[in-house]
């Protein structure tokens, strides 16, 4: 079935999870197929059981709402938190050639208080004494072909878990000569650690193109702009938890619904919310002026 570039607000509430997938996310309790053994060691196998963890096998869209905690780290000040974070990612998937799967991931949401949950316009940063202002969460859209290889999937019993770690260095949009504050030097250094967990037995159901699954994230990242940290010694740590959508008024706060349907009107139902790549540096950059 072709996948819809647009949905109604019925299929957003009756399950966005596998939206014109056949049929739609839901558990393997009650269904009546016969399951089929899941070799991990079998490079095609282990690609599908990927996709139907993190995505869909099928041509469609898949929503993952995430909420946590960003904390700062500084040898002489040590640990404290700063600031929440909370978003849904949406991801674009379809299969592709040699028993791959290609994705488009986007992120949207906001920086949150910590207290009460809501979207935050400035915050007082603990290291500095500082008011800061962040810019408001986005991301995408960013490319990707899961190609049939050898993942490290772990199980006990039913349960399932793959840990996926992602280590970039890459060059900072922020000159520091220009970005005094803003920008912790020529180089950005992040290390993303995605931690995924759903069943065997839903896995193994040839019904179920998409399964239900929770993620833990942990990230630690150069220091963002919007704290002006500048070059001080240390950087970020990023706790969040998560899981795929499967009904979003259920599974998402309201709060954040109408964030993203006002920031980004058309995220849920649309497969291009926007087109040009963009992320929270180019964001502060496009938006804000350097500090000295």
């Amino acid at each position: 079935m072709p996948i819809k570039k647009y949905i109604n607000r019925r299929e957003l509430i009756g399950g966005i999870g596998a939206i014109a997938a056949t049929p739609h996310l839901v558990s393997a309790q009650g269904l009546h197929s016969i399951h089929q053994k899941v070799d991990f060691n079998d490079p095609i196998q282990n690609a599908l059981a990927y996709a139907k963890l993190v995505g869909t096998s099928a041509r469609s869209m898949v929503h993952i709402y995430y909420k946590g905690t960003i904390f700062g780290m500084t040898p002489e000040q040590g640990v404290k938190p700063m600031i929440g974070h909370t978003g849904v990612l949406k991801g674009v998937w379809k299969p592709w050639f040699d028993n791959s799967f290609y994705y488009t991931l986007y992120d949207c949401g906001y920086f949150m208080d910590l207290e009460t949950g809501g979207p935050v316009e400035e915050f007082e940063n603990p290291f500095t004494g500082e008011i800061n202002r962040p810019v408001k969460i986005i991301g995408g859209p960013f490319d990707r072909v899961i190609k049939p290889t050898l993942r490290p999937f772990k199980s006990r019993g039913d349960e399932l878990w793959l840990e996926e770690p992602a280590y970039l260095n890459f060059a900072n949009k922020l000159d520091p000569k220009v970005w005094k504050k803003a920008s912790t030097g020529d180089k950005l250094s992040f290390l993303y650690v995605e931690t995924y967990h759903g069943k065997i037995s839903d896995l193994s159901n040839p019904d179920l193109d998409s399964i239900p699954m929770t993620i833990t994230s942990t990230h630690n990242t150069s220091w963002y702009p919007f704290f002006l940290m500048g070059q001080r010694p240390g950087g970020h740590y990023w706790q969040a938890v998560g899981k795929k959508v499967e009904n979003l008024v259920e599974d998402v706060p309201p709060v954040l619904i109408n964030y993203i349907e006002k920031e980004s009107p058309g995220y849920f139902e649309s497969e291009k919310p926007w087109k040009k790549r963009t992320g929270t540096f180019q964001a502060y950059k496009d938006q804000r002026e350097p500090q000295t």
